[in-house]
């Protein structure tokens, strides 16, 4: 094949490697040489790693799993001590999705406050306000200790257990409502895995997804 007749089969093989990336995409092109310099020219195709369409690692995953409680506490609005009238929102940091447990809420209120009915607990799946708002009155006895073992179902979702997908934030709001002893110290967290106790299902005495039966 002479030298011309060589350069012009390259241009059409080009010419058409082109046009079938434009119209059904790089991954229709045949393997020759000639395709080859069309999807360098087309810039649409990746070598395959094996990682793809991976959201999480596997170690992170079964790390997680294997864990017993996801915590509450990037705080996404407002700031710690909360003073009274103020609120904090606390949100948990990107995680494989979950089913919610219940959830351990501990602070401290300034001169040794008891006015634990002013503080306000609000649940968000991202911006969506779950079902039942709490009082720190049903955490803690006016003398400050804690009431049973201090755990709280993680209210539902539109009367369903709470499930937080891999793309979701499940975060909560906690409000002064009162006039005095700011909130200090707060820590929350929420049971997952095997670390379930009990759950927003289990509280209204029916079985849920999250692996405990009421």
């Amino acid at each position: 094949m002479d030298a011309e007749t060589e350069q012009k089969l390259t241009f059409m093989a080009r010419q058409i490697a082109a046009e079938m990336c434009r119209s059904q995409g790089a991954q229709m092109l045949p393997a020759t040489t000639a395709a080859t310099a069309g999807l360098q020219a087309c810039g649409t195709l990746s070598p395959v790693s094996g990682c793809e369409n991976l959201l999480y690692a596997p170690i992170t995953t079964h790390r997680f799993y294997r864990g017993g409680r996801t915590d509450i506490s990037v705080v996404v609005e407002g700031q710690i001590p909360v003073v009274p009238g103020a609120a904090v929102m606390l949100a948990q940091d990107a995680r494989p999705p979950w089913p919610t447990g219940c959830y351990s809420l501990r602070y401290r209120l300034a001169n040794n406050g008891n006015n634990h009915d002013e503080i306000q607990i609000e649940w968000f799946l991202d911006d969506e306000l779950l079902d039942t708002k709490h009082y720190g009155s049903e955490i803690y006895n006016s003398d400050g200790t804690v009431i049973g073992d201090g755990l709280l179902p993680v209210p539902l979702a539109m009367g369903q257990h709470c499930c937080v997908g891999g793309n979701n934030r499940l975060r909560a709001r906690i409000r002064h409502l009162g006039n005095n002893n700011q909130i200090e110290n707060i820590r929350l967290f929420v049971h997952h895995g095997k670390g379930i106790q009990c759950c927003s299902s289990c509280a209204m005495g029916r079985s849920c997804d999250c692996g405990h039966k009421a």
